[in-house]
């Protein structure tokens, strides 16, 4: 007797659906977040002293763009085969940066979410404090992302 009423194709499909709203959503919030205000990651970028300062503008100026493009394609479902691994590039930078900041003691608010505060559920949650929190929450969304390669389909047919 299985605990769910659908097969395991189905269900992973269900699956996958829910992670691409999560994670193209969240790019999409942070994005929308960023161009409203981008002070917090414009002090986040500027601690990386080793970044030329150009890379550095073109950061702070087109981030906030690509998240909400690369997270809004992956929630309608277009061009999986390059917004899947875009959502994983740019998720996995993130946990980069957060492991990266940890590892260097940077005490800095990195403006992932906006300036959303401690203070709201999704503050709270989200966070944007450079912590471990941030590694471990980057470390699950490259997870995530990678969940969303996995085909059932193929892996059904290989299993026959």
């Amino acid at each position: 007797m299985y605990l769910f009423p659908m097969n395991k194709e189905k269900f992973i499909s269900t699956l996958q659906f829910l992670v691409r709203i999560i994670l193209g959503g969240l790019l999409v919030f942070a994005g929308i977040l960023k161009i409203q205000d981008n002070t917090a990651l414009f002090e986040s970028v500027a601690y990386i002293t080793w970044l030329p300062i150009g890379l550095k503008s073109l950061i702070i100026d087109f981030l906030p763009w690509v998240e909400i493009i690369v997270g809004g394609l992956l929630v309608l479902h277009i061009l999986d085969k390059v917004m899947i691994p875009l959502t994983g590039l740019v998720y996995l930078s993130f946990l980069i940066f957060a492991v990266w900041g940890l590892g260097t003691g940077i005490e800095v608010d990195c403006g992932c979410f906006g300036d959303l505060d401690d203070s709201s559920l999704i503050g709270a949650l989200l966070g944007s404090e450079i912590s471990m929190q941030m590694v471990i929450r980057n470390f699950i969304f490259v997870m995530l992302t990678g969940f969303l390669f996995w085909n059932p389909v193929e892996y059904n047919n290989n299993e026959e």
